[in-house]
Parts: structure tokens; sequence; C-alpha cells
């Protein structure tokens, strides 16, 4: 008999006027990601193309929200239309360079409720569908849309699961990634994508180490793993938060030291899939390297000279089994060494 994995999202579609959706906006029912915010230029480009949209009466896409268990909707969008829209009726912006509607040319929205009222009641009456996602649905089921729909960068995803997770998470990961100080730019210049490669270091260590490990037969994908990290994170006590901090810091800086003599680049694709694979791994290889008292620039040195293994961590995709077969190589490499030295 075939067998499928219980993974399901369960949904619902809500249709929602302006005027509806900007109330809730009003009592802290519907929810934006903090993420950063674009360019003005771009933010009055996003408002007014949304506008003349609504004006012409255009359908727009499905919306995907999640209900958190308080009943408030957290906004999943990649591209912020709702989130400009939302600017525009605050009063923060006016409209301009609209090609069909000239005659609107600056209009903020209480010029536009005084001057075109029928206008003004088009755009409150206009109705957004809303793909709900049920608070029932396991948290990295929510996090996994945005593979399938927005596709999401780090800081974006990152913004999201702060807010989805909650403060603790976001409190504790902001320490951690604090920590490490200056250094830590290399990771990128927003703070949302540190605290995401904080994360994923962190899911590869809780593997090696076993706190994360998988049924026979159960091939976890990154975001299960990643649900997996949090809830850890948040279950650890101070003692450990400090002791993490030194290890994060401590191994920063010896990839920096290994990365000026090497050239390896670890800021090539700042804050993005193929650095965060690749400081998981040396990470953990500048770990295991002091477990098992190894020479850790030559622990790396020796790792990434091995090409199958690098092209095999660069090219696969992320999930439970791959990542421990990754780790068994780059142990038994470190063995090697280690017994070759002796």
């Amino acid at each position: 008999m075939e067998k499928l994995s219980g993974n399901y999202i369960d949904s619902y579609e809500k249709k929602m006027s302006v005027q509806q959706i900007y109330q809730m906006y009003l009592e802290r029912k519907l929810v934006f990601p903090s993420v950063p915010s674009m360019r003005r230029s771009k933010k009055i480009e996003r408002i007014s193309g949304i506008v003349e949209i609504i004006l012409f009466g255009i359908a727009l896409p499905i919306i995907y929200v999640s209900e958190r268990q308080d009943g408030s909707l957290l906004v999943l969008e990649a591209d912020d239309r709702l989130r400009c829209l939302i600017e525009f009726l605050e009063g923060y912006y006016a409209v301009g360079g609209l090609e069909f509607y000239p005659e609107l040319e600056g209009c903020g929205i209480e010029q536009l409720e005084r001057q075109f009222p029928r206008r003004a009641s088009w755009l409150y009456d206009y109705k957004f569908s809303f793909e709900v996602i049920e608070y029932t649905t396991p948290r990295y089921m929510h996090m996994q849309m945005g593979n399938y729909i927005e596709r999401w960068n780090f800081t974006r995803e990152q913004g999201i699961r702060n807010e989805l997770y909650g403060q603790e998470l976001e409190q504790r990961l902001s320490h951690l990634e604090r920590s490490l100080g200056e250094p830590a730019h290399f990771f990128s210049k927003w703070i949302l994508n540190r605290q995401y490669m904080v994360l994923r270091i962190l899911m590869y260590r809780f593997i090696l180490t076993g706190d994360i490990r998988a049924d026979r037969g159960e091939n976890m994908s990154s975001q299960q793993l990643l649900d997996l990290t949090a809830a850890l994170i948040m279950q650890r006590d101070r003692q450990w938060m400090n002791r993490t901090a030194d290890a994060l810091r401590e191994a920063t800086e010896e990839l920096l030291d290994w990365d000026r003599r090497t050239h390896f680049g670890l800021e090539r694709e700042k804050g993005k899939e193929w650095q965060a694979k690749v400081l998981g791994y040396l990470y953990n290889v500048v770990w295991i390297c002091g477990k098992k008292e190894g020479e850790v620039q030559q622990g790396l040195e020796r790792v990434v000279s091995e090409g199958r293994l690098w092209r095999n961590i660069e090219n696969e995709k992320v999930n439970i089994t791959k990542i421990q077969i990754h780790f068994d190589m780059i142990e038994n490499l470190i063995d090697r060494m280690n017994h070759l030295k002796d």
C-alpha cells in the first residue's frame, strides 16, 4: 500500500475589503514581519501600481497569511504590496506617475477622499483574497510556503520566523548574533540575515551532536530541521547560551584567520544559500577539530580540499540524511589527518 508522510497544510480562503483589512491592521489583528524597508522611490512606485490596479478593478493574486494562536494574521507576501497600500492609507505617501489616472498625481489618501470620493470608495470596497494557513498547521509548514510560493530571501524568512515563533527566539538569536561583534558582518549587513545564519549553523551542530535525529526512514527537510533547532534553542538555559556565544565567537575568529590566509571567500554570495551551507559545515569543522584535539587550520584545509565531498555539500538538497552522511565523511577525514600526524 502506498504510504505518504503526514505533512499537510490546513488553510481556507477569506475575502476582505481594503476597509476591513485596514481596520484589522489598526487593531493589530493583521501583522507584517519586521524586515528592512525599501527605498522611498520604490515604495511610491509600488503604491501607485497597486492603487491603479485597484481602480482598474483587476483581481490581484491570493495573499498567503499565517493564522497565529491569538487570532491575528501574519502576512507572508514577498513584494510588500499590501504593506505599501497600508502605508498609503496611513497618509505617509502619495501616488505618482499613474499612466491612466494622471489627475490623481500627487494625491494622498486624504486628498483622494476629498476630491475624488467615488474613487476612494472603490479603493476601500476593493476585496483581496487571502489564503489563511490555520494555526493548527505545524509552524515549519507555514515557513515552507516561502519555498513553494513566495521565494523569500533569508532576511524576510527570518523576519517572518521571528513573528511566527515569538520574541523568545528572536531575543536569543539576537543575543548570539550580537556576541560575535563586528566580524559577524561577513554574514550580511542585515541583522535578520545574521540571525538566520546563526540559526542555520546551530541546526548543523544539533544534527552533529545527535540532539536532532531522524527516525528510521524519515528524511526531514531544512524547514523541519530549522523548526527543531528553534525549539531546542528556546529550551536551553543561560549557561548554554553563554557557552554557545563563546563557541561561535571563537570559531568565527578561526574561520576569518583561515579565510585571510587562503582567500577561500567566506563572504562570497553573502546572505545566500551557498554561504549558509558553507558556514553550516565549516563552523562545525572547527568544533570537530577542537573536540578531537586536531589542528583547526589544517582540518579546514583537509575538508575543503576533498573535492567530491565539497561538490556534494554545494549541490545536494539540505536534509538530515545528506547532512549526516557529510558529517561522517568529515569526521573520517579529520581522524585520518590526526592519525597521520601521530
